[in-house]
């Protein structure tokens, strides 16, 4: 089993959430180019990832 300490997993986090952040633009930036539902679909779509990320960023500061 693979042991990670406190810095490897916070930086392994920060990178998903980077990633993650990364691909929620991208999806909203191709969505607002497409006319229609699925421009649409897509640009919802990444808003719901950057809410997400939002989320899991403030849950720690309750």
């Amino acid at each position: 089993m693979l042991m990670m300490n406190d810095s490897s997993r916070t930086r392994l986090h920060h990178l998903l959430m980077l990633i993650v952040f990364v691909i929620a633009i991208a999806l909203v930036i191709t969505g607002q180019k497409n006319i229609g539902a699925t421009g649409l679909g897509t640009m919802l779509i990444g808003l719901a990832l950057l809410i997400g990320l939002l989320w899991f960023y403030n849950r720690q500061y309750k």
